[in-house]
Parts: structure tokens; sequence; C-alpha cells
């Protein structure tokens, strides 16, 4: 049996918490489209996380172990939409390889 996706490494739980509450709390959802900094803050976020945040570079969160449902909340719960083709080739992100290998233990 192949493992699509592990557990988020703990490293990144603010994180997660973060896309939980975009995605469940209106409140906060709304409070993160007027200042994100503020609740980045408030959720305890290192700079990198932030960074990564802020880039909405849905693959790099994902190559970092951040749960596909969080980063859809990230990425479109929190700015409003998602980012178009010619928006991603213009901010410069993903990869050029397309399948991720799974390590296997």
């Amino acid at each position: 049996m192949a493992i699509i996706f592990r557990y988020p490494p703990l490293k990144h739980l603010q994180l997660h918490k973060l896309g939980y509450h975009l995605f469940r709390d209106p409140a906060v959802r709304e409070r993160f489209k007027k200042d994100p900094h503020a609740v980045m803050d408030e959720f305890g976020l290192t700079e990198d996380e932030k960074k990564l945040v802020l880039s909405r570079d849905g693959v790099k969160m994902y190559d970092l172990g951040i749960q596909p449902y969080i980063i859809f909340a990230l990425v479109w719960q929190a700015f409003g939409e998602w980012p178009s083709r010619e928006q991603i080739t213009k901010l410069g992100y993903g990869r050029e390889i397309p399948y991720r290998e799974i390590p296997s233990d």
C-alpha cells in the first residue's frame, strides 16, 4: 500500500492551525484579509512561514508537508481567489518536476 500523504510535521503545526481557522472561522478570515501580519503573529508563525503564506506557493507548501486542505485554506480562502496560471508564472513558483518522490519506510 502506498502512502500518499503523511501527518504534518510538528514544525508546521501553527501554520496548520492558522489554515484550519481561516477555513472554519469567517471572523478570522476577514481579519486576515485586512491585516495578515497581525493574524500570523497571533498564531505564532515564524518569519519563513509568513513568507510562505504570503507567497501563496501551494506547490512549495505541499513539498514542505502542509496538508492539501490547509493549502486550499491558506491560498484560496485567505486571499479570496486561487492564483491563475499567469499569476503563477509571473510569481515564478512551482517546481519543474511534477511528481513527488514518496519515501519508503
